[in-house]
């Protein structure tokens, strides 16, 4: 009888134990269709290097208003070895060798390449008020600016970009 009793407890167990296999495949069965249901758009990551190589600036010259008092304008060449034309230019003219960030000015963006490596900008400045927001703006008030006093014009700052704005803080 002994046996019996032994062969009945083992199976228990086996059927305990089948269960629980059968419940645990229910369960994953169930896991991975709610997560096939999930969809997730196709994504790319990655990384690279590519050289900075800069503008220099390659020269200058001003434009004066007629009592040469007031500096109305930066003609700014600028050269780059690599051939990128600048998609913006930004100018201080300071008294400083560390320009304030109300004295940088946007250049519009009607650049004139004169090679393949050179690209002449060119700034224009209305006294006391910081420069003019475009060249249509210059245009309306051609006749009553006044530009940067000569006393204060002692340091160029220039920075330009090839992709995008440039942005000083």
């Amino acid at each position: 009888m002994r046996n019996g009793k032994r062969t009945f407890a083992s199976r228990k167990r086996k059927i305990a134990g089948l269960l629980a296999f059968v419940l645990a495949g229910v369960i994953g069965v169930g896991a991975y269709a709610f997560t096939a249901s999930n969809t997730i758009p196709a994504q790319s990551a990655g990384g690279g290097t590519a050289a900075v190589s800069g503008y220099t600036e390659t020269g200058v010259s001003y434009t004066w208003s007629l009592n040469g008092e007031f500096i109305t304008e930066a003609h700014v060449v600028l050269t780059n070895a690599s051939k990128l034309k600048p998609t913006d230019v930004a100018v201080a003219l300071s008294k400083e060798a560390t320009p304030k960030a109300e004295e940088w000015i946007d250049c519009p963006g009607a650049y004139t390449a004169l090679s393949e490596t050179e690209t002449e900008v060119v700034c224009k400045f209305k006294g006391g008020e910081g420069a003019f927001k475009n060249a249509t703006e210059h245009e309306v008030n051609k006749f009553t600016a006044t530009g940067v006093p000569n006393a204060e014009g002692n340091q160029l700052t220039v920075s330009a970009t090839s992709q995008g704005k440039v942005i000083v803080e």
